[in-house]
């Protein structure tokens, strides 16, 4: 019986000392090591631990509510934690399309060539197993190839109505872009180049974006402030996310990975100042305020966009000169170069780089049909392709 006591002791103490270190993750086996490093037992039946008084079944079940207990600790203790880098927990964002041999995804797409004539609040998503920026502009629906940097005007069967506050956003599960206009909501296959209307959103929406580990698109609205809902293009189904307590209103919305959260950037009023940066964790529905100072930029009242940098980690605030990134692993935000980017940005997984339409030039008439590129790791931006006129716009 003393054995046994010495045993389930020494045990606390281990598990102690390991949960002291605050892992992100519990692995039981590493436990098991650790445990034995620091108290072995000088006889042993099994592996380097005595088994004496007790019969071995008793021990193993012993331990195995030991680890249990350990992974529910650990769980809890993350929890209750600004969220940290979780790579082993997200899933990959589906198969990602790869530039041809031959292809020049960094030299400028020719000048004459046929585009869209638009402003930079064009919607816009990447299609990744497509390799094409899909954008909405009035009446036409366009993709841009970054591998060749070439415009191609798409024919679909029927167009979605011209909307100053669509939004699109590509599920990537499904294969299919989502546009969402005020409540009216549809979905476009870029393969067989057809729009599909579906049925009407639930509330005015806000702002889009997809969740890799669901599968879903999560959206914000106008008129409910305070709901957030999921999105299931399969089944055309909207269903509120419970919150566990309240977040900012009015957030524009963006899914980082790198803490599998959604980065949520808002308050006050549509277009109004002051902006927090919150986060908010789908799977709990709980929101956590951003204890981080945005660096100070120019407030312009107009809503802002984000955009996700996958290659870099960071989140980028875009329509507010100059742009800033946040870092949510390091709840961190840092000044850009002061280039002047798109107001409206989308990832492109196959040159890891963002990527949008126009610049940011405040009342001045955005170049048409420029599109830029911007590399965070590289810090570069870059013209994919110049405007009309055969320049770079200044």
């Amino acid at each position: 019986m003393a054995e046994r006591d010495r045993f389930e002791l020494d045990l606390a103490a281990a598990l102690r000392a390991y949960l002291e270190e605050a892992p992100t993750e519990v692995r039981p086996t590493e436990l098991a090591r650790h445990f034995a490093a620091a108290y072995p037992h000088g006889t042993a039946t099994f592996g380097s631990w005595r088994f004496t008084a007790v019969p071995r079944l008793a021990w193993v079940l012993l331990l195995g509510a030991a680890l249990l207990a350990a992974l529910v600790g650990g769980a809890l203790l993350v929890g209750s934690q600004l969220p940290r880098k979780l790579p082993a927990v997200v899933p990959p964002v589906g198969q990602v399309y790869e530039c041809p041999p031959g292809s020049t995804p960094d030299e400028p797409g020719p000048v004459d060539q046929p585009r869209p004539t638009h402003d930079s609040n064009a919607p816009v998503a990447f299609d990744r197993r497509a390799g094409r920026l899909v954008a909405v502009v009035g009446a036409e629906t366009w993709t841009f190839d970054v591998c060749t940097n070439t415009w191609t005007q798409m024919y679909p069967n029927r167009q979605p109505p011209s909307s100053e506050r669509a939004q699109l956003v590509y599920d990537v599960d499904s294969d299919i872009t989502i546009l969402a206009s005020d409540t009216a909501v549809w979905a476009y296959d870029l393969q067989d180049d057809t729009w599909r209307e579906q049925g009407a959103a639930p509330t005015v929406l806000f702002s889009l974006a997809y969740d890799p580990v669901s599968g879903l698109v999560v959206a914000t609205g106008y008129s409910d402030l305070k709901l957030v809902w999921n999105y299931d293009v399969e089944t055309d189904t909207w269903t509120p996310i419970h919150q566990a307590n309240a977040g900012p209103e009015l957030p524009v919305i963006v899914y980082d990975a790198s803490v599998d959260r959604l980065v949520a950037y808002g308050d006050g009023t549509a277009g109004s100042p002051p902006y927090e940066t919150w986060l908010f964790d789908i799977r709990t529905g709980t929101w956590a305020r951003s204890a981080a100072e945005r660096p100070a930029v120019g407030a312009w009242f107009t809503i802002p966009s984000l955009a996700y940098d996958e290659a870099a980690g960071k989140t980028v605030v875009l329509l507010r000169y100059p742009e800033t990134a946040y870092d949510a692993t390091a709840d961190r935000w840092e000044l850009l170069a002061e280039w002047q980017y798109p107001a409206r940005m989308v990832y492109d997984p196959v040159n890891r780089r963002l990527v949008g339409l126009g610049q940011t030039l405040g009342m001045v008439p955005d170049p048409p049909g420029e599109v830029q590129a911007l590399d965070l790791v590289k810090g570069e931006p870059r013209v994919l392709l110049e405007w009309a006129g055969g320049q770079a716009a200044p």
